[in-house]
């Protein structure tokens, strides 16, 4: 039960999540764990809240349960109709003191007693990260809501900083051999801002625990719940010194790193301010065995660097849209088994490479289909504001994620390429046009065109790829994508020709070549066709025109 004096984050409602009922609520830990069945997504002031704090309730129930050890002591947790409670409230109880807020020795998250040698205490800006740059001129929240905000915010604010902070000059804190003229230099970001964030969600939070509840005897992928892979709660308080050369132990130490040294000024009728400086120092090269929720690219410039294959996070793109991106996420395309896995161009995540396999032995039905959310921060300069958050969801059928039948993963990804190579023949389309009007070349008219069709494909897209299941007739889907793209096509072009000057239509003589409106269709219909030669089939792969 909560006490008067702390803020026991086991008991107190702190956690903001959607009910059944779609509204939203606060609940506890405990809470979260006992009601997960009937809880929707954790979600928070800001989308980035929900990924930090769902990684943090999934290091205290790997903790909690000691596992699960392999997939089939994970099927018995996914059939059962709640959580272990009784493992989970006995570890509770283990680990109970170092959950208050406000502890005077041990406080959650924090160094109780940190301090600078002036004995200052930042504004609360230094972890709202809905105020941009600091400037509360540019948020709806008010000047009054940042000098003082409940312990239950700051408490969501405190885990956002730890896994999103950006880097720049920290507060200098006395006892850290690293200060110089009392300030903390910049280390990097949060170690979850250095990724391309992606949480598989299911129909509830207790499937979406289970879900990226990923088994410890997956070390080819994923190293988890090792006997040193501990969240801090179980390690000795950290003081002031921070480390700029300790390796994470495995993915619970990273899902609870402790990017800061932090110490939050207030009790449990309010804060009002926060001491924040340096913690612990994380690199990205190569921790794709440590992290499973992010995808990851081969770097030629960090090879060449450490003289070794790296690979380095694949952060998201806010200019891109995600489905874009897919064949990152794929395991059935950018698999971890294949024989040179370490030298490929993207490594799927782990957490999505595990729910492949267990939809391959059998543990998932091949008919499941997670929301997979994308989340992430784009930084500004040298990383030190947050510039851009970046949320998206996109539904994932396990039947793409099956690295043993990667035909359904290979059919979405060349669906991408479809679109890309329409977008590149409207892009060209609408540049003839402009160029036959006067304009100079690359004039952005194509750019805009081309994202235009990009945009018209989002939702698209999206339902095209939640319908894949194990008896979708994979040429029949591809042909109907195209089918697709080539009528969000028509209303762009209609545009464009509708737009077009007198004089684009006389047009001009270019490198000896007359490009006119009437040419640059006949063009772009030509290379329409060839971009998507799937549109004029039937499901026996005749051509329309055949069967006529």
């Amino acid at each position: 039960m909560p006490t008067d004096t702390g803020f026991n984050l086991l008991d107190e409602p702190w956690i903001t999540v959607l009910g059944s009922d779609g509204c939203e609520r606060q609940v506890s830990i405990l809470d979260a764990f006992e009601q997960a069945p009937h809880l929707g997504m954790i979600d928070g002031e800001v989308p980035t809240q929900g990924f930090a704090i769902t990684r943090l309730l999934l290091a205290f129930l790997h903790r909690a349960i000691n596992g699960p050890r392999d997939q089939d002591e994970w099927e018995e947790l996914w059939q059962a109709d709640e959580l272990p409670l009784e493992r989970i409230h006995d570890y509770a109880q283990r680990v109970r003191h170092r959950f208050d807020l406000f502890d005077t020795e041990a406080p959650f998250f924090q160094v109780a007693s940190l301090h600078t040698a002036k004995n200052e205490v930042s504004g609360l800006e230094k972890i709202v990260a809905d105020v941009p740059n600091g400037e509360p001129y540019f948020t709806t929240r008010s000047a009054a809501s940042l000098r003082r905000i409940d312990a239950a915010e700051a408490a969501r604010w405190l885990v956002h900083a730890h896994a999103f902070d950006p880097s720049g000059i920290k507060s200098g804190a006395v006892g850290d051999p690293k200060v110089k003229g009392g300030r903390g230099y910049p280390i990097g970001t949060g170690w979850a801002g250095q990724l391309g964030g992606l949480l598989p969600q299911g129909a509830n939070l207790r499937e979406t625990l289970l879900l990226n509840l990923v088994s410890r005897d997956l070390e080819t992928f994923v190293r988890i719940g090792g006997p040193d892979d501990m969240p801090p709660w179980e390690r000795d308080p950290d003081g002031p010194e921070h480390q700029d050369d300790r390796p994470p132990r495995g993915a619970i130490d990273l899902y609870t790193w402790q990017t800061r040294r932090v110490r939050l000024a207030g009790d449990r009728d309010g804060v009002t301010g926060v001491l924040l400086a340096n913690g612990d120092k994380i690199q990205p090269q190569n921790r794709q065995t440590l992290d499973p929720h992010t995808a990851w690219r081969y770097s030629e410039p960090q090879s060449k660097k450490f003289k070794k294959i790296v690979h380095m996070p694949q952060t998201h793109d806010p200019n891109r849209s995600v489905w874009r991106g897919i064949a990152a996420m794929l395991p059935s395309i950018s698999g971890r088994r294949s024989g040179n896995g370490d030298s490929q161009p993207y490594l799927a995540p782990g957490v999505l490479q595990w729910l492949g396999d267990l939809t391959s032995e059998g543990k998932l039905p091949e008919t499941y289909v997670p929301r997979v959310r994308v989340m992430g921060v784009e930084y500004g300069p040298q990383s030190a504001t947050y510039s851009e958050i970046i949320d998206d969801v996109l539904p994932l059928s396990v039947v793409l994620l099956r690295q043993d039948r990667p035909a359904a993963g290979k059919q979405a990804t060349e669906a991408v390429s479809d679109a890309e190579k329409a977008g590149k023949a409207i892009w060209s389309f609408a540049e003839n046009i402009a160029r036959a009007a006067g304009a100079e070349p690359k004039s952005g008219v194509g750019d805009r065109a081309r994202e235009q069709l990009y945009a018209a494909l989002e939702t698209s897209y999206r339902s095209w790829l939640a319908g894949f299941g194990p008896n979708t007739d994979l040429s029949e889907a591809r042909a109907e994508w195209q089918r697709t793209v080539e009528l969000a096509t028509t209303p762009i072009v209609d545009e464009l020709i509708e737009g077009a000057s007198p004089a684009a239509w006389r047009g001009r003589t270019i490198q000896n070549r007359l490009v006119n409106v009437a040419l640059a269709d006949v063009w772009f219909k030509a290379a329409l066709r060839k971009a998507l030669p799937l549109v004029r089939t039937d499901s026996k792969n005749t051509t329309l025109e055949e069967a006529v």
